[in-house]
């Protein structure tokens, strides 16, 4: 029978979850993740070129005053899109949140800063289908060193019309590298000549002020060692700013984004931490400090 076939296609891709230990394709995740908590508008373009594509998903059970989330995808500048992350995006939608998901232009057909000028495109297009909905900027690894540029550097987005200040409630960053340890090995170094370590470093940009920074790491992050996050919002608080770090046990430098999914957020406190920090950043509106 149908409902059969589906409890059974159901409870099999639940086994390969649990089988992979935490480790799960993101497309079973996609595969898993039910659609009755968005309506979609797919590969929206942003810009003419061929990457200026972004997914919009509305939530059905919209939170009242709630800011539109950006989330910017990882995969060290050279891999990636936004087609792997439905399950984040529901995740959000879930609890009442519009969320936009673009992609940018990767290596070797995008240098510093090219995919930051890309990334504050689609942030200028948000701003335009949601007009007067503040802004908040979430991305992972690769995409959590973007957003933190955007909010750091206050040029990028101004190029496209955006006062950061009066736009961006506040940026979530998960497992960024700021800087702590200067780039090797190629392509990365082609990438940012100044290897982290000069202009293109987010710690070389914590002078001016900014929206307030949420700053989330696994513990067990081997990739991109957590003292990216508890450095940079050192800095950040003693000159004034707001940033609020928590490192997570038993999350590896995928965790944090995995734990977004509705499947896995019960095994760290992440998401709750991330809610609650969207819901105070919506109550206090865009600002920098």
């Amino acid at each position: 029978m149908p409902g059969s076939r589906i409890f059974a296609k159901f409870m099999n891709l639940k086994a390969a979850l649990i089988t992979l230990g935490g480790k799960a394709p993101a497309f079973l995740l996609n595969s898993l993740t039910p659609t009755s908590t968005f309506k979609r508008t797919k590969s929206q373009a942003f810009g003419t070129g061929a990457r200026d594509r972004l997914d919009i998903y509305r939530t059905k059970t919209p939170k009242t005053n709630a800011p539109v989330l950006i989330f910017i995808h990882g995969g060290a500048w050279d891999r990636g899109s936004k087609d792997i992350y439905k399950f984040v995006a529901e995740g959000f939608t879930k609890s009442g949140y519009d969320i936009v998901l673009p992609n940018y232009r990767l290596y070797p057909d995008a240098l510093f800063p090219n995919f930051l000028e890309d990334n504050a495109k689609a942030v200028a297009f948000t701003a335009e289908t949601f007009p007067d909905r503040p802004i908040v900027l979430i991305g992972h690894s690769a995409g959590g060193y973007n957003v933190l540029m955007l909010a750091l550097e206050d040029k990028f987005l101004a190029k496209f019309g955006i006062n950061l200040c009066e736009t961006i409630s506040g940026v979530v960053a998960l497992s960024a590298p700021v800087g702590v340890i200067p780039l090797e090995g190629h392509p990365l170094i082609d990438i940012f000549p100044d290897r982290h370590a000069g202009k293109d470093g987010v710690l070389n940009s914590v002078a001016a002020p900014t929206p307030p920074l949420f700053l989330g790491h696994g513990e067990d992050d081997t990739t991109v060692n957590p003292v990216n996050s508890t450095l940079l919002a050192e800095k950040v608080t003693a000159r004034g700013g707001s940033a609020q770090v928590k490192v997570y046990p038993g999350l590896n430098h995928i965790g944090p984004v995995q734990v977004l999914s509705r499947y896995f957020e019960t095994k760290s406190n992440l998401k709750k931490d991330i809610i609650d920090f969207l819901e105070k950043v919506s109550a206090n509106g865009p600002h920098c400090q």
